[in-house]
């Protein structure tokens, strides 16, 4: 399959953009009293609307000026970088519906198998990495992941 990489590339990014744009106001609030300095949106908004302007430069620069460079995606080569993207994200499905710990106890065990990793003492310490990260997170830098239950 040959893929338009600025074409597609800024079709997805200027969708993505699109969506935080309407997302931005409901996930970052105003502040209750106007004290007179910039709105915690400001970056934000900055931040999407370049990448909504580098989109649209990139679908001008395939559409118009017909400067794209052709990728040739092959499944074979791809499939090992599709699946560790796919554990990934189950890993962050799961460190929702599970929580952080047991998340990680699923889903690097498998993400090491998958890459060849038969040693159990890089097994061990992976898992016991997992738990000192969550306390790290929760005792030293009082950020919440979820538990152990989700």
């Amino acid at each position: 399959m040959k893929i338009k990489t600025n074409l597609w590339t800024g079709i997805i990014m200027g969708v993505i953009s699109a969506i935080l744009l309407i997302v931005l106001p409901s996930q970052v609030p105003l502040p209750m009293f106007d004290s007179g300095a910039p709105s915690p949106r400001i970056l934000p908004s900055f931040a999407i609307i370049g990448m909504l302007i580098a989109s649209i430069i990139l679908i001008v620069q395939s559409v118009v000026f017909k400067q794209d460079k052709i990728y040739e995606f092959d499944i074979k080569k791809e499939l090992p970088a599709i699946i560790m993207i796919g554990l990934l994200c189950l890993f962050a499905i799961l460190i929702i519906a599970i929580g952080f710990v047991a998340a990680a106890c699923i889903v690097f065990p498998i993400l090491l198998f998958y890459v060849g990793e038969r040693k159990p003492a890089i097994y061990i310490f992976t898992l016991v990495s997992a738990v000192a990260i969550f306390y790290l997170f929760r005792l030293v830098l009082n950020i919440s992941l979820p538990g152990f239950g989700g």
